[in-house]
């Protein structure tokens, strides 16, 4: 193997998009030296490694039920603390909602319908030793534009108070669980924006995309992690080229690859591309 591609995780990567098309998924997983290993694994790995660090961004890309949220509720079980928490962002109603029901229990997170919390609950929950918050508006579900209404000033007030309360001593990551639902349908692109741009080191954010089209291009250019689950859908990988750093060509040949599991009820989940912008580093993660 020639010393340029050994070396590739120290510079951007200099082949043409023609160049990897050409190369079989075997050759594209040498040539870029992409690690396979284990769910379990990997979460090990991943904690080890940041142990110490504060937040950072990432961005989830994938289709419906292939695993995003249930991937976004295991990272942040390794990472969360009383002292270091989340912000949940749910805008699903409680008994349609699971997942979320779920993450609150096993993550011991508070479930609130407004923002923010008082000083005093802030400090109650704590003792409590909760891990974060998750934010789910009340919904009438009969007044479509009320709710909507509801759930954008909700939002908006979580972004804006993460933004500008977060120290750098109690950092906190705001968790978009559908974030073309943030930024297209409740219009919060500047308040979305500002934490890519300037939140860090006390506030980070984590974009869970179903739909790649109309996001913003800080959602992949602002993110240290990138997780790509199987997705054919062609427009979707072309945001893999806003991505940086790696040729969007062999992101789109090695998540071909991908394996795909069907669920009991029916969901089609799958193994999934971790990109650690640092470097970079390209890791394929198992089901499992």
């Amino acid at each position: 193997m020639s010393n340029d591609l050994v070396n590739y995780t120290s510079k951007e990567d200099i082949r043409t998009q023609a160049e990897v098309r050409n190369m079989s998924r075997q050759e594209v997983m040498r040539a870029y030296d992409v690690r396979e290993m284990d769910r379990k694994t990997f979460l090990r790995e991943r904690k080890r490694e940041l142990k110490g660090s504060g937040f950072h961004h990432r961005t989830t890309l994938g289709p419906t039920h292939r695993g995003k949220t249930t991937l976004e509720l295991q990272t942040l079980d390794t990472e969360i603390t009383p002292d270091k928490q989340a912000i949940l962002l749910s805008a699903k109603p409680p008994h349609r909602d699971p997942v979320m029901n779920g993450a609150a229990k096993d993550l011991n997170l508070e479930v609130v319908d407004t923002w923010p919390p008082t000083s005093f609950k802030r400090r109650y929950d704590k003792h409590r030793k909760k891990r974060g918050y998750v934010v789910r508006p009340e919904q009438t579900l009969t007044d479509l534009k009320g709710d909507k209404a509801h759930c954008t000033e909700v939002f908006r007030d979580v972004l804006l108070d993460s933004y500008s309360r977060a120290k750098s001593d109690q950092p906190v990551i705001v968790v978009c669980d559908e974030a073309h639902k943030i930024y297209v349908i409740y219009q919060l692109k500047d308040e979305y924006e500002a934490i890519l741009m300037s939140g860090l080191p006390d506030v980070a954010e984590s974009s869970l995309i179903q739909r790649g089209r109309y996001m913003s291009y800080l959602a992949y250019d602002a993110a240290d992690e990138v997780v790509i689950f199987k997705d054919d859908d062609v427009s979707n990988q072309r945001r893999y080229a806003e991505i940086g750093g790696v040729n969007p060509t062999a992101i789109v040949t090695i998540q071909s690859g991908l394996k795909t599991y069907e669920t009991k009820d029916g969901h089609t989940i799958s193994e999934f591309i971790h990109i650690r912008r640092a470097g970079p580093r390209l890791t394929v993660v198992g089901i499992e």
